[in-house]
Order: structure tokens, then sequence, then C-alpha cells
């Protein structure tokens, strides 16, 4: 969805005010995140991730999420580069990294 361009998107100008584009970026990058953390957890330090890596897992994941929204804006008519889905992606991150904490326990 990343890539589609913005005329083949559905029209969903009825939610402006619940914005589900907003809620999918969230969701995907909760996920990115948690399912990158726990990858790391089990594979390579199953006591404790280390906080560097926690970081570094949170600051790519985030970079990526800009880095997408301005190929949307260069390569794609009709698609534009969102504040608010950066903040989206941003809060997801967080949400991946708190959810993944609450039922994993990474132990951060």
């Amino acid at each position: 969805m990343s890539t589609t361009p913005g005329k083949s998107l559905p029209d969903l100008s009825f939610f402006k005010l619940f914005q589900p584009d907003k809620v999918a970026h969230l969701i995907v990058y909760a996920i990115l995140v948690s399912l990158s953390l726990w990858g790391l957890k089990k594979n390579v330090t199953p006591n404790k991730i280390p906080r560097n890596w926690i970081i570094k897992v949170l600051i790519l994941a985030i970079c990526y999420g800009i880095f997408i929204e301005w190929v949307q804006y260069s390569f794609f008519p009709g698609r534009y580069f969102e504040l608010f889905d950066i903040i989206a992606n941003i809060i997801g991150c967080l949400t991946g990294l708190i959810s993944l904490n609450l039922f994993k326990k990474i132990n951060i």
C-alpha cells in the first residue's frame, strides 16, 4: 500500500475524523518493531535486549517510515509526504515496544 498510486486508493473521505490510514500506519509499525525485537530476544540475546539495540531498532523503523513517505512523494503521482503519517509511525513503533515488553517481558 505504501507505493500504490494515490488514484488507486479507495476514497475514504467519509472517515476524515477517524482516518483509518493513520491507524494502519500505527499497527504496521507496531508489528515491525515488536517482531524485530522479539527476533532479537529469541535468537541473539535470550535474557535481555541491550538498550542500545532497542534504540537502534526504533531509529531504523522511524527512518524507514520517513524514507517510505519520501519515496511516495517523489516517485508516485498523487501520493504525499504527510507529517501525520510519520507521527503515526512513531507512535506505532513505541506501541510495538511497549506491547512486546508487556506480553513477552523483554526487560527493557
